[in-house]
């Protein structure tokens, strides 16, 4: 039997303030996604802190990023690639604390693949047209060092279903999840169709 995937999703703050909504929440159910959870967020730093822990092999991979960028627009860099990753990460952390975030947890067959080929490109530069980032936003790296904050992204997308998982975890309680039948399940997948009851249990 074909069964559910989940997948953490977050409009941002920018997108917020933009209006974006409901644009956005169109794509994926354009897709043939469901919706499950949704609530509006302020995030606090140590939610934050969790969204973001990463690794010293995430640091080293963006710090040397960032750091050939710079390089390559004549800026000396003197911070080692793992502390310029620690850098974004904290600045990734910041651009989410006291603002609102849309929460979205959203189900279907590759879910978690689905909604990052949906929201497109982690640099918005090289998203597709047609992904949200490829046809909502002019932002680049060099906009976002020119005023020494984060990409904005629009929208978080979980990366894996592992990430998927502990994501939905950190911002939703079990009650919060609504397993609920529709129609247009019947329409993609037919009979051969497992729900995520209780999902939170088998996590």
């Amino acid at each position: 039997m074909l069964q559910a995937e989940r997948t953490f999703i977050a409009i941002k703050s920018e997108s917020i303030q933009r209006g974006l909504i409901g644009d956005f929440v169109t794509r994926f159910e354009r897709r043939g996604m469901k919706l499950v959870a949704c609530k509006m967020v302020v995030p606090t730093r140590e939610l934050m802190e969790s969204h973001y822990k990463k690794t010293d092999e995430w640091f080293l991979k963006v710090g040397t990023n960032k750091t050939k960028y710079l390089q390559e627009h004549g800026v000396n860099v003197a911070e080692s690639p793992i502390d310029i990753g620690k850098g974004v990460q904290q600045a990734l952390v910041n651009s989410f604390i006291g603002k609102p975030v849309l929460a979205m947890i959203w189900e279907g067959a590759n879910a978690v693949a689905l909604g990052r080929k949906t929201v497109g490109s982690t640099d918005p530069m090289s998203a597709d047209i047609g992904s949200i980032r490829g046809d909502f936003t002019i932002e680049s790296q060099g906009l976002a060092e020119s005023s020494d904050r984060a990409i904005r992204t629009l929208i978080h997308a979980s990366g894996s279903v592992d990430e998927g998982k502990d994501e939905i975890a950190m911002w939703f309680t079990p009650a919060e999840i609504i397993d609920y039948p529709l129609v247009l399940e019947e329409v993609l997948y037919g009979d051969n169709w497992g729900h995520c009851a209780n999902y939170q249990d088998k996590v």
